[in-house]
């Protein structure tokens, strides 16, 4: 049987960069023109940075195996600690189908460029991918590791410096015109700019995830040391990579003209008609497979490492939680493929691929900010509450710079809470009314049902306790 690897600092750096990094944001952002940067900048300023900070305090104190349930568990007890995996856990369940929808169009690319438009083949080559990626995973975090490292530098990093690059040379060699418009007016965003107002929330999420890698603290060398390191180098690359990645499609493609879905692809397509290199396309796609396989593989593992945390005792069946000879809770992740399948199957009825891929990121965005919340209050808790804790790495600024940066955290988060509640203008009130019960609609219900199966565990553990 193979041996666990330790993880030092640049395992961990690569792991953020391919878990948090999806060049499949960009053509997202690049929709809404040369306002975008401002987004992403908002975005930075508002949640990635408190987020990265308050991540790698909460990381360094607390470097257990767990991440945000051991933060959250360590403040306010048991319960939320639970409630917090399992949120991060349902909201995972709604990711996985929109980043694979990301893949089966990327894919196409290497078949047939027709086949992104088949809802058929997109629902069929998601199923297969993700199976053989949850069975990949069922052998250990290794595989996790292996196609992090391969991914962060060949599936993301070079294919967001190939597409910069050349974007630059379409406008500063080719002297092609940039169909998007950067005047001021248009940089600054205006009213009509926000009349989607969950944009900025799908931004966010973009941005998140730094705190997945604490999950595998007690597979890293000096925790301590490496996660503070981490957060810094790997938020350099990514806010960078995002901004300009953003840029560089507006330089090629107009933001009316861009697929949430495929608009990478479409950009690459036009640079190669313009080298006339054919194998631009097939070569750019297959660096992006690589790149979200790989970020599908650390994602896939994470969240179910985390909730595993939170069921140490008892509280979810031990079918549940069992884990093979490799430390994986294996019927679990199985459980989750199964309710993957089921999502996947009953969106591929939605019109169109972009319409199902635009619903599953909304769904996802609205439930995964919920236990975000519950981090950067259980930092302001330890902070008070416990100062006695070791902090390694301590937020700078002190009391009130700590308090700051969690303030602001919580107020982004608040904010993407709340913008995609608000319907788009136009709608009649039945279309209002099946909105909001979408939106809003499945966190109540996974959150309800959370806190029944957390109230089924203390009165079992209450009538044992009475019993003996």
């Amino acid at each position: 049987m193979l041996t666990k690897r330790t993880l030092g600092l640049w395992d961990i750096v690569l792991m953020n960069v391919t878990a948090i990094i999806g060049l499949r944001w960009l053509p997202i952002a690049a929709g809404y023109g040369a306002a975008a940067i401002v987004f992403w900048l908002l975005a930075t300023i508002m949640f990635f940075i408190p987020h990265g900070l308050v991540s790698a305090e909460l990381a360094t104190s607390l470097p257990e195996e767990g991440g945000l349930y051991v933060w959250v568990e360590k403040a306010f007890g048991e319960r939320w600690g639970f409630l917090t995996s399992w949120l991060y856990w349902i909201n995972n369940l709604f990711y996985y189908p929109s980043l694979l929808t990301f893949i089966a169009v990327t894919l196409s690319y290497l078949i047939n460029p027709e086949l992104q438009n088949s809802r058929l083949y997109v629902a069929l080559t998601i199923l297969v991918i993700y199976w053989i990626v949850t069975l990949l995973n069922l052998r250990g975090t290794r595989v996790s590791k292996l196609l992090s490292d391969l991914s962060g530098t060949l599936g993301t990093i070079l294919p967001g410096l190939v597409l910069i690059v050349l974007s630059f040379i379409t406008v500063l060699v080719w002297k092609r015109p940039i169909p998007t418009d950067y005047s001021l007016s248009s940089i600054i965003p205006h009213a009509d700019t926000f009349s989607n107002i969950a944009f900025l929330s799908t931004i966010m999420f973009g941005m998140a995830g730094m705190e997945l890698s604490p999950t595998l603290a007690g597979e890293t060398k000096n925790p301590q040391r490496t996660f503070a390191l981490a957060t810094i180098i790997s938020g350099f690359i990514i806010a960078g990579i995002y901004i300009v990645g953003t840029m560089a499609i507006t330089f090629m493609i107009a933001p009316d003209k861009i697929g949430a879905a495929s608009g990478i692809m479409q950009a690459i397509e036009i640079i190669s008609a313009e080298l006339h290199l054919n194998v631009l396309v097939p070569s750019i796609a297959l660096m992006l497979l690589i790149g979200n396989l790989g970020g599908l593989t650390v994602w896939t593992i994470g969240p179910i490492k985390m909730l595993f945390e939170s069921t140490k005792r008892g509280i979810l069946p031990e079918f549940f939680t069992k884990l093979n000879k490799e430390g994986v809770p294996q019927n679990g992740m199985l459980i989750q493929a199964l309710m993957v399948s089921v999502i996947v199957v009953l969106t591929s009825f939605l019109p169109t691929v972009e319409s199902t891929y635009e619903v599953l990121v909304m769904m996802t965005t609205i439930t995964y900010f919920i236990p975000y919340i519950f981090m950067f209050a259980a930092f302001i808790s330890l902070r008070r509450n416990h100062p006695e804790m070791e902090r390694p790495f301590k937020v700078p600024g002190g009391t009130f710079g700590a308090y700051l940066v969690a303030a602001l955290g919580l107020i982004s988060v608040i904010t993407a809470l709340i913008l995609p509640l608000i319907p788009s203008q136009g709608l009649t009130s039945n279309e209002i009314l099946i909105y909001e019960l979408e939106v809003a609609g499945g966190p109540i219900l996974f959150g309800f049902l959370g806190y029944l199966v957390y109230q089924q565990y203390v009165k079992k553990t209450t009538k044992a306790f009475k019993n003996s």
